[in-house]
């Protein structure tokens, strides 16, 4: 006879091979599993995991971003787009805008030559062109700068033209000596310019005090 202690082992021993039996059939019969199937991917997931951002350049382009609210204050000026433009082409503009009477446009540019390119030979001949606009607009002092800057270091060839222009804004601004003694200088330096009749003809206006050689 077996004591109670050994008994109840081997029945124990024998519930457990019993218990395996039983899985092993069902396993083989029913297909069962003893651990759960993970759960498959959703197709979205898939889609995420697949696309590779860094390769598709389609991705990456993005439109244009809206104004921000008071951009248009903010803008470049238009000196800041004619500095994108050469010294020459400026200098073209300025004087087709002059001829086709456009005073206003042809200072704006004649003003952006000597800020931008005032050592170019269109910055240094835009100083006779703004004396002889602001002539025209009556502004005799600012001409007269411009006017004695380019007798400065103007072109020979077009410094009678800064004379007469100078001897004209003197007279404008009642200084009729200093407009004499510009007219006889203009007389003496350049006797053969097309300026020098007219010069001749001022000074007999302003009297015999005027000395002609």
């Amino acid at each position: 006879m077996l004591s109670p202690r050994v008994r109840q082992g081997v029945q124990s021993l024998a519930l457990a091979l019993l218990v395996a039996l039983i899985t092993t059939a069902a396993v083989k019969i029913f297909g069962w599993k003893i651990w759960p199937r993970p759960p498959a991917p959703s197709r979205s997931a898939e889609r995420v995991r697949v696309r590779d951002l860094g390769n598709d350049q389609r991705l990456v382009a993005v439109s244009a971003e809206p104004a921000l609210p008071g951009a248009a204050a903010a803008a470049p000026s238009s000196s800041v787009v004619h500095r994108n433009r050469s010294a020459s082409e400026m200098f073209a503009a300025a004087k087709l805008a002059r001829a086709a009477g456009d005073t206003a446009e042809a200072l704006r540019l004649s003003k952006q030559i000597e800020e931008f390119f005032p050592n170019s030979p269109e910055g240094i001949a835009s100083h006779l062109t703004l004396g002889m606009l602001y002539l025209a607009r009556d502004q005799a002092e600012l001409a007269l700068q411009e006017f004695a800057t380019f007798r400065r270091i103007g072109s020979p060839e077009l410094k009678a033209e800064a004379y007469f222009g100078q001897a004209q804004a003197l007279g404008k601004l009642a200084r009729y000596d200093d407009e004499r003694t510009v007219l006889v200088e203009l007389i003496d330096s350049y006797p053969r310019s097309v300026y020098v009749a007219a010069a001749r003809a001022r000074l007999n206006e302003l009297g015999p005090d005027a000395e002609v050689h």
